[in-house]
């Protein structure tokens, strides 16, 4: 007996620091994913490690742990424990969502990429469920229903419990005879499909733009300067120095980019901050170059530099909306209120002009019998720019005192502006027609389907504003009892209903749709009506997670790593997007999966 507990002792401290060997190993490899570094990394950290003094490996013990398959083996172990943390949460959440899309990688490779949003006691959450190669076919609506179906099944996921599918809106997905909304309701009928409202913004943008020629003229201008500059170093130095001669930032033309959302922002944004150096620049140039005394003759029409001022009003409310539709989660309850606060911003500027319009008077002087373009300094400067567009975006009308303008330094050089008198009213013809095309577009692209539309009756702030609070939303309420029947527990949901508009207007008028549904959570004293608010809840509004998620992808799957395999980009990617901080990560979880996977080397020598 008394050499008994020595031995074990002996044997107790050897497991530990074979344990903190493997753990220090375990939290190399995450940080490594964590940071989308290639595996070799691996071995270059354990040497590192060993410099400072910090052992990842045994002496007598020949397996280093650094090769590529020790560390996938590693990372498969601790993207396994997130998973498991992910699974629990949908399951736990009862009812969830899907968002899906479908690209190709940098391996030439089409692939469907799935995550899955459900509500949690912080609130709405995503998660990756898979990034699937699709080995044989097309990506058919049949074949994604199919993968979609059986990654549901692998996972443990009940599929009759998916209330929500987010989509880019591509007749594949959402088509009414065979699309992937359509399919996928046969397997859960309670399902509601939702065109991503981060897509129906830009193609709103896209489409006012096609419809009203002029300003359809204007892009296609827009991407011209880009293209004539970005094709060759020789012009794009030559701009840079004419841009140091006035005193302005060394900015580049940006590309309207048609898979970038409402890319023509930027755009605007660097062509309004840079327009007397490009004026300039092909003044110069198209004495030899037959391309730019083309491209000049475009940009210094008056209308061109008027486009670019009455953009700068427009576009920024544009960009703020989607900007609000790219955040992780996104409620049914914002999106409604966003598109009329939007529409309503527009149309006040056919009543009182931006500011950026109203400054295009002051800046156009005649001089000499010619109307020249004379703008101070600041207005190539990005923080006076971004202020006027906020200034824009939060005040109703300006006033017209000056802005003491008079203090600043003009630019040292003044275009020529072409045909002013025939366009000086350009503006007032142009803004009206695109701004209404632009208003009707975002409208008619957000009338919701009647299920989507019925919801408004949970959100707190329409209860608190409605004018008879016992009558309120009762045949909305029934409608969605109804659509959501299989997830209720009985047929309680008009009193709990009732119960819910008084306590929203009395303790909780103030409070948002998601934090309201997570404090009836922790009491769970109306139990029907927090699952409606759950299934109303999880329904993703955008489907830009994929966008991200396609993004991490190729950053992972770079051009120089396309041999990559399926399962280690789908760890790598749920490390890099789900995992937590690393000081928050339980290695312990980690290790008992790693070490249970085979006999381990480490433990055995």
């Amino acid at each position: 007996m008394t050499t008994q507990k020595p031995m074990q002792k002996l044997l107790e401290a050897k497991l530990h620091k074979d344990d903190e060997i493997a753990l220090n190993l375990l939290k190399t490899a995450y940080h490594i994913a964590k940071r989308e570094l290639p595996k070799d990394e691996m071995r270059h950290m354990v040497d590192y490690a060993s410099l400072l003094g910090v052992e990842l490996s045994k002496s007598n013990c020949n397996v280093q742990y650094t090769s590529s398959q020790s560390v996938s083996e590693f990372q498969a172990a601790l993207a396994e424990v997130i998973l498991d943390d992910k699974i629990k949460a949908i399951q736990q959440s009862e009812v969830y969502s899907v968002t899906l899309d479908e690209s190709t990688d940098n391996g030439n490779l089409k692939r469907v990429i799935m995550y899955a949003q459900c509500v949690t006691e912080h609130g709405l959450e995503y998660c990756l469920l898979s990034n699937k190669q699709i080995s044989e076919g097309s990506a058919s609506a049949k074949n994604i229903v199919s993968m979609v179906v059986e990654e549901l099944k692998s996972k443990g996921l009940d599929i009759t419990k998916l209330v929500g599918l987010g989509t880019d809106g591509a007749s594949v997905m959402t088509g009414r005879k065979g699309g992937v909304v359509k399919l996928l309701k046969e397997h859960s009928p309670t399902l509601i499909g939702v065109h991503c409202a981060a897509h129906r913004t830009a193609l709103a943008t896209s489409q006012a733009a096609k419809l009203v020629p002029h300003m359809e003229s204007y892009s296609r201008s827009i991407a011209s300067v880009f293209r004539y500059f970005h094709n060759s170093a020789l012009r794009s130095n030559r701009l840079r120095t004419i841009q140091t001669l006035l005193n302005l930032p060394s900015i580049k033309f940006a590309e309207v980019h048609s898979v970038r959302w409402l890319s023509l922002d930027h755009a605007v944004q660097v062509m309004y901050r840079s327009y007397p150096a490009l004026c300039m620049a092909l003044e110069r140039e198209a004495i030899y170059e037959p391309s730019a005394k083309g491209l000049l003759q475009e940009v210094s029409l008056y209308k061109f530099i008027a486009f670019t001022h009455l953009m700068m009003d427009i576009l920024p409310f544009m960009t703020r909306l989607s900007k609000k539709f790219q955040a992780q989660t996104v409620d049914f309850s914002v999106v409604k209120p966003m598109i009329t606060s939007t529409c309503e911003s527009l149309q006040d500027l056919l009543e009182a002009p931006g500011l950026f319009v109203e400054k295009l008077s002051k800046f156009v002087v005649e001089e000499d019998g010619k109307y020249v373009y004379k703008r101070p300094l600041s207005e190539s400067d990005c923080k006076s720019v971004n202020s006027a567009i906020m200034e824009n975006i939060e005040f109703d009308g300006f006033s017209n005192e000056s802005d003491d303008e008079g203090d600043d330094e003009n630019v040292g050089y003044s275009p020529v502006l072409h045909y002013y008198t025939q366009q000086e009213n350009i503006i007032e013809t142009v803004a009206p027609m695109y701004i209404q095309k632009l208003t009707d577009n975002l409208r008619d692209r957000f009338d919701e389907t009647e299920i989507l539309e019925t919801m408004k009756v949970l959100i707190p702030k329409n209860i608190v504003q409605s004018d008879c609070l016992s009558k309120y939303g009762l045949q909305e309420i029934e409608t969605l009892a109804d659509h959501f029947h299989i997830h209720l527990q009985n047929k309680e949901v008009r009193s709990e209903y009732q119960t819910y508009k008084r306590l929203v207007k009395g303790s909780y008028s103030d409070s948002d749709l998601i934090e309201v549904m997570c404090l009836l959570m922790k009491t769970n004293d109306l139990p029907n009506l927090i699952m409606l608010l759950k299934c109303c809840s999880v329904i993703p509004m955008t489907s830009v997670q994929c966008e991200r998620g396609f993004s991490t992808q190729n950053r992972i799957k770079s051009k120089a790593r396309t041999s990559i395999k399926c399962k280690t980009l789908d760890d790598l990617m749920r490390i890099s997007e789900d995992g937590p901080d690393i000081k928050d990560f339980d290695f312990q979880c980690a290790l008992k999966k790693w070490k249970s996977c085979k006999v381990r080397k480490l433990y055995s020598s």
